[in-house]
């Protein structure tokens, strides 16, 4: 067994730890029977199986991202376990969709033998993002002012979740191809680039078809998240600052726009920055979530103590203010140490990639997972509109959590299959 390997199990287990004694304390402060915290260990013990499963291809990995993953799943289930009330039960379901999610990305990880072999269908892979998109805004249920819902069944979808996926690989495979290319074209007499249309047109009339189809459905997170990964893979692909500051442009005169046009972004905007003017209405998301924040504190109320409850949408939207409320300014940025912790992981998977493909994949991978981070807690502490959009994660969603494994398990394809770092084995033990 290598050192990595020793390491990626002592660390599962010591989150197994940490979830059940996070779990104790919440039924405790509940009055629940204290067996119910050993059912918050179910999801760390599910990502160590898969772990081993993946060792039995007998091929290198990244160690470090899994264990991180697993203490972040054990923190969203402590607190959707604490929210759970009488008639819901979203942590119990939570764990249902970790399984299926911990299972999609062993199978994700397996039967992509070769994750560079992915480049081959960017084309496929960008005309489905744009199917998924199209089905939701054609057969899509509305709930919340946004139509992202399919109805399957009993289940609901969002068939918006997969879609990022397929972005990403497509967006990847074509900057591969391109992106050298796109980046010796010349500079015009102003200093910005030139590009003949026939390269950069294609990739940039996917993603503004796509921004299209979301603000039309009402999902300015997700259109947030895929201008934000367009413009990062461009950037990556070619290496001119230029095209972030177009895209920054681009983004503000877009947002302006769309805040003159389209009544619902109108609302989100005066609810960001107006509150207090309709306190019970379009604002009662910001105040509630303020008021939590402040009577947290530093160190918080403690679990199972405070009044999160009272936040509307709070165990999707709003968790991160409910951990803010009960574990305080310390519980949230040991939260988002983890959350960075991951990002680094990620691009660090890219960093050391020996294939272009694999790179801009991990890169893209990683992007997503961190704007989804930032835009949602940036909504929550009051930096930006809410979205509403997921904590990765944390907040519950069976379609986040399971797409959101699937990008884990190509994560841990492509430093398998790209980065070849070998493991050092243990003296006594090789």
């Amino acid at each position: 067994m290598s050192v990595a390997r020793r390491r990626e199990i002592v660390l599962l287990c010591l989150v197994a730890v940490i979830t059940a004694l996070g779990m104790a304390l919440t039924c405790a402060a509940l009055h629940n029977s204290a067996v119910r915290a050993t059912r918050g260990v179910v999801p760390v013990a599910i990502l160590l199986l898969v772990s081993f499963l993946m060792d039995l291809t007998g091929k290198g990995r990244d160690r470090t991202l899994l264990p991180i993953v697993a203490m972040i799943c054990g923190i969203g289930i402590i607190m959707l376990w604490r929210l759970e009330g009488p008639r819901s039960f979203q942590a119990s379901k939570q764990i249902v969709w970790m399984t299926i999610g911990a299972g999609l990305m062993l199978a994700t990880y397996l039967v992509v033998v070769d994750v560079r072999s992915l480049s081959r269908f960017k084309y496929i892979a960008g005309a489905g993002a744009v199917l998924l998109l199209m089905v939701t805004m054609i057969w899509g249920q509305e709930r919340y002012g946004a139509r992202l819902w399919i109805a399957v069944g009993n289940l609901s979808l969002q068939p918006g979740e997969f879609a990022k996926i397929l972005m990403a690989i497509s967006l990847a495979g074509y900057a591969a191809d391109r992106g050298q290319i796109i980046s010796q074209g010349g500079r015009d007499r102003w200093g910005l680039p030139l590009v003949e249309i026939k390269y950069l047109g294609p990739i940039g009339i996917l993603v503004l078809f796509c921004l299209a189809l979301f603000v039309t459905q009402r999902d300015l997170g997700a259109a947030v998240l895929f201008f934000g990964l367009a413009v990062a893979v461009i950037y990556l692909s070619t290496g001119r600052r230029t095209y972030v500051l177009l895209g920054l442009i681009a983004f503000a005169g877009g947002a302006l726009l769309a805040s003159n046009m389209f009544p619902h972004v109108h609302r989100r905007m005066v609810a960001w920055l107006y509150p207090q003017s309709d306190p019970s209405g379009a604002g009662l998301q910001t105040l509630r979530v303020m008021y939590g924040l402040g009577e947290g504190g530093v160190l918080g109320t403690g679990l199972g103590l405070g009044m999160p409850q009272k936040m509307p949408a709070v165990a999707t939207d709003l968790i991160f203010g409910a951990v803010g409320e009960e574990l305080g300014l310390a519980g949230t940025l040991a939260l988002l140490t983890l959350f960075a912790m991951a990002t680094f992981n990620g691009f660090m998977i890219a960093w050391r990639s020996r294939d272009r493909f694999g790179m801009l994949l991990a890169a893209s991978l990683t992007t997503v997972f961190a704007l989804q981070t930032l835009v949602i807690v940036g909504g929550v502490i009051r930096a930006f509109p809410l979205t509403g959009i997921t904590l990765p994660f944390v907040s519950y969603g069976g379609t986040s959590v399971v797409v959101n494994f699937i990008s884990i398990g190509l994560l841990l394809a492509v430093s398998r299959d790209c980065t070849g770092a070998p493991e050092r084995p243990l003296r006594n033990h090789a």
